[in-house]
């Protein structure tokens, strides 16, 4: 299975914002994230977001999200 990256939109907009990049990780293992999402939080810069635009526009400086394999997993 592909990354989709819909998958990941709806998740992010259900967070509770603001949100640090510590309880987005915290948020992603509680809901089931699999190694490539986990792999993926890390990389972004510790700060806090206060929108799903905030964190996507963060992973858009990361390369291109197609590469990254199945990021499924998630349980809301």
């Amino acid at each position: 299975m592909n990354f989709d990256p819909g998958q990941l939109g709806q998740l992010l907009n259900q967070i509770p914002y603001p949100i640090d990049t510590a309880q987005l990780k915290q948020l992603a293992q509680q809901h089931g994230a699999n190694a490539e999402i986990m792999s993926l939080i890390d990389r972004l810069p510790d700060k806090t977001f206060n929108s799903a635009q905030d964190i996507q526009d963060s992973f858009g400086g990361l390369g291109n999200l197609g590469d990254l394999g199945n990021l499924g997993g998630f349980k809301l």
